[in-house]
């Protein structure tokens, strides 16, 4: 088959309606398969009832991003993919570090909804606010439940969460967020370098994150523990 998707539960569950994560899009034979592919692939997604569905391209993969274009597909994001190794030595544990657990859950959502305003779901206009709320508010639930990842980190002052990073055992931090009103004071630089050891205990050999091409505060902070930029790509949404 030239290409291949796959429903996505959780967005599914969240947005109300069929989510597809599209794996891939055959790209070989020239412009004109390509467009075929993808013409292909838009009438699987129909003939399934999505009415929404999302692919990473390679940003360097100008045939596949300008086929998508042609085909109805709109750009929604542009990641940065950074990797470090874990062999970077033991980190001073900070007094407002601490792993988080279920009984912070409330305070974390109230931080949550500060944190995330700059990714694809906030991008989509097809996507309300409040669900692109709600999904990192589920995903930070279920990080503390143990379904996606395995452990929330938080910075915490005057028993108020003014920060968090989650973790994933595989070398991935999924989420990193700071409060609005508490940044520019080292607390994301200090999130992440208190959990590089982490990854290392958990016998990880690379530790990887990703951010928006546009985020370069965040850029910064990544680079300035080490990590090194890998890859980049762009989300395209097609909408039934």
């Amino acid at each position: 088959m030239n290409y291949s998707w796959k429903l996505s539960k959780f967005d599914t569950k969240v947005l109300g309606y069929n989510v597809a994560k599209i794996i891939k899009i055959e790209t070989t034979g020239g412009d004109h398969n390509i467009l075929q592919n993808i013409h292909e692939l838009n009438k699987s997604l129909k003939e399934n009832n999505i009415k929404y569905a999302t692919y990473r391209v390679n940003a360097n993969n100008y045939p596949t991003i300008h086929a998508l274009g042609k085909c109805g597909y709109i750009l929604v994001d542009g990641l940065i993919t950074l990797e470090t190794v874990t062999d970077l030595g033991k980190h001073n544990r900070n007094k407002h570090i601490r792993i988080a657990t279920k009984n912070d859950l409330p305070t974390l959502l109230k931080t949550v909804g500060e944190v995330f305003n700059a990714t694809r779901y906030y991008h989509d206009p097809v996507i309300p606010k409040e669900k692109a709320d709600n999904i990192y508010k589920e995903w930070v639930k279920n990080t503390l439940h143990g379904k996606f990842g395995d452990m929330v980190v938080v910075w915490e002052e005057r028993k108020r969460i003014l920060g968090f990073i989650t973790l994933d055992k595989k070398g991935q931090i999924p989420l990193v967020g700071v409060a609005k009103t508490a940044r520019g004071k080292g607390i994301g630089r200090e999130l992440v370098e208190s959990v590089l050891n982490k990854f290392e205990n958990w016998g990880a050999k690379k530790i990887i994150v990703e951010t928006q091409m546009t985020n370069i505060p965040a850029l910064k902070l990544y680079q300035s523990c080490g990590f090194k930029i890998a890859d980049s790509h762009l989300t395209f949404r097609w909408y039934n």
